[in-house]
């Protein structure tokens, strides 16, 4: 990765790495061999913070100053290193800075590092790539490096744009970088390592090696095992998997915390021809929409079966007219369902007038956007939202730990929703309200919520026996 960055000098780059792993130590080193062996090229460093700045600079103190071999160190290409500035004898300069308004309208420069890019604004980190530009006969490189905190900030849209091919991206995990684990830690025969926090994630994939060995037995990198264990140990399961394996975006207050891509998405829940379908609509600014299938469990049936219900679909739009979303909706409907049944709901808020024009649900009923029922509306009641978000939660992960709620693989708005779907803070303590109910995400969970209301009028328990039947004189 590193190689790469310093001799083919791309245009632009992004590394998505683990905390503590080096991003800024080599982002750092790439700083110093540009400005050392270019003379005058200009570079800018940009932090996501003050404190974020001042790690570039104590890596390129360590790096000029401290770092030395039996050839020597590179002290004497350094005029003078401050917190803000560097100036080296042969007329390179880099300037480290926090990213801000005023930081970005500098000069052009040759390189530019933008550091933690997941904390800075989409709006000066594209100021700031204005500022690259081919120098000197030097062209101009863009590094960005960053863990991926939040699931809708900067980090998740440069992500998706890097795996459309709009630049190369390199991640990487803890387990790359972590020390070789010594045999008197594991044993000779791995026979200790059961007894070690980290074996679930060091021993995965362990089939993909052609001698069979655990990812600490491969690796050879600078980070301390008992200070992994110690991250284990101090940070939950999803930090865990989001700052140090790198497999997605962490959500502080996350609503649905038992939600798991790997078990609640699968391609079972596509959609079967002899259930009828559901389809929730939640209009506004964003319009979101799920199809689903509910099968419905029978406590006094010879097999019991818990209710399951299967989302095959999603839609989500924004700032469009409601008919043109209904005959969208409606085309995929007939798409994917044919001729089976449906019940189509829509929440209640769709049938208020305004001044500019008809009903949302009127316009739906136009477009034929209706059911086997017409168009029902949710229910609505206080404390309504709260408790079908508990119905969703219960289908999510239910106490004995099953997961009664399967997404399937296309509704990737939706499982995007449910991990990033977090709940308000005020004054320090989490609410059960959303963070945030502007947001798309809120119109996809409560469409699934709205659905669910009308779909399983009772909730999620199975069907009782039918009740015996008597004449009121015989009642007592």
């Amino acid at each position: 990765m590193f190689a790469a960055q310093v001799l083919d000098r791309p245009s632009l780059a992004l590394w998505h790495g683990p905390r503590g792993s080096g991003k800024s130590y080599l982002s750092a080193l790439d700083t110093h061999l540009a400005s050392r062996f270019h003379p005058r090229h200009e570079s800018h460093v940009l932090g996501g913070s003050r404190a974020q700045s001042e790690q570039i600079y104590r890596a390129l103190q360590a790096i000029v100053f401290e770092g030395a071999g039996i050839f020597g160190g590179d002290r004497g290409s350094v005029r003078r290193l401050l917190k803000t500035e560097g100036v080296y004898t042969n007329g390179s300069r880099v300037s480290i800075l926090a990213a801000s308004p005023t930081s970005v309208r500098g000069p052009h420069v040759a390189s530019l590092k933008l550091d933690e890019v997941d904390e800075i604004d989409p709006e000066i980190r594209e100021a700031a790539i204005g500022m690259a530009m081919d120098l000197r006969g030097v062209k101009a490189s863009v590094l960005m490096t960053s863990t991926w905190h939040r699931p809708s900030g900067p980090m998740a849209g440069l992500i998706d744009q890097a795996k459309a091919g709009a630049f190369p991206i390199s991640t990487y995990c803890i387990f790359e970088v972590l020390e070789r684990c010594p045999t008197e830690r594991s044993g000779r025969r791995l026979e200790k390592c059961p007894q070690c926090p980290l074996m679930p994630w060091c021993h995965e994939g362990r089939d993909d090696d052609p001698k069979g060995r655990p990812k600490a037995k491969r690796s050879e990198g600078h980070y301390g095992i008992d200070a992994l264990i110690q991250k284990v140990k101090g940070v939950s399961p999803r930090v865990f998997a989001s700052d140090y394996l790198c497999r997605g975006p962490k959500t502080d207050g996350v609503w649905f915390k038992e939600f798991d891509a790997e078990e609640n998405v699968t391609e079972s829940a596509e959609f079967d021809p002899s259930m009828p379908v559901h389809v929730a609509i939640d209009s506004g600014v964003f319009t979101g929409a799920v199809l689903f299938q509910v099968v419905r469990g029978c406590e006094w049936a010879a097999t019991s079966e818990p209710t399951r219900v299967h989302v095959f679909a999603d839609f989500l739009s924004e700032g469009r007219s409601a008919d043109a979303c209904a005959l969208e909706i409606r085309a995929m409907l007939d798409r994917l369902c044919g001729s089976a049944a449906r019940y189509v709901s829509t929440d209640s808020a769709g049938g208020a007038r305004n001044p500019v024009g008809p009903t949302v649900v009127s316009e739906y009923q136009r477009c034929g956007l209706v059911g086997e029922s017409g168009l029902q509306t949710w229910p609505k009641y206080p404390g309504c939202v709260l408790e079908g978000l508990s119905v969703i939660e219960s289908l999510v992960r239910s106490a004995d730990g099953s997961a009664r709620l399967k997404l399937h693989p296309r509704c990737t708005r939706l499982t995007a929703a449910f991990l990033g779907y977090a709940r308000a803070r005020r004054s320090g303590q989490w609410m059960d309200y959303p963070a945030d109910p502007q947001h798309p995400w809120e119109d996809l969970i409560d469409a699934l919520r709205g659905g669910l209301s009308v779909a399983l009028p009772e909730g999620t328990l199975p069907a009782a026996a039918p009740l015996r039947r008597a004449r009121a004189d015989r009642v007592f």
